[in-house]
């Protein structure tokens, strides 16, 4: 993740907060209703690709043991409910910092599992 790419996150991020704050939600779903959708979707790709960045970085996994670790990884991923928390900092408090603690706690998950430290 570059800081380019951070700071185009939080300014979008922003967009979404100020777009909420002063248009009406009945506005943005009919009027504005394109480019919303547009901007909450870019949002949706950038968390994604920021929090596989994070949790990817430096992960090594063994061929021999990818397919029992990708489903151990998957599983402790919906298990753990950070995802629902990441959605929520994104579109309700539109909080990057809070984005980036999730990606790290989910980070340490993802890596105790590949070292077997469950």
């Amino acid at each position: 993740m570059t800081e380019v790419s951070l700071n185009e996150y939080r300014y979008l991020l922003d967009r979404l907060k100020r777009n909420k704050e002063n248009v009406p939600l009945e506005l943005l779903i009919t009027k504005y209703r394109n480019s919303y959708d547009q901007l909450k979707e870019e949002l949706r790709s950038m968390t994604k690709e920021i929090i596989q960045d994070i949790v990817l970085s430096g992960l090594q996994i063994e061929r021999i043991q990818a397919k029992e670790k990708y489903t151990e990884i998957n599983s402790a991923i919906r298990e753990s409910g950070f995802l629902e928390k990441v959605s929520h900092a994104v579109f309700l408090q539109q909080d990057v910092d809070q984005v980036l603690e999730y990606a790290g706690q989910l980070r340490e998950i993802v890596h105790r599992i590949v070292k077997g430290e469950q």
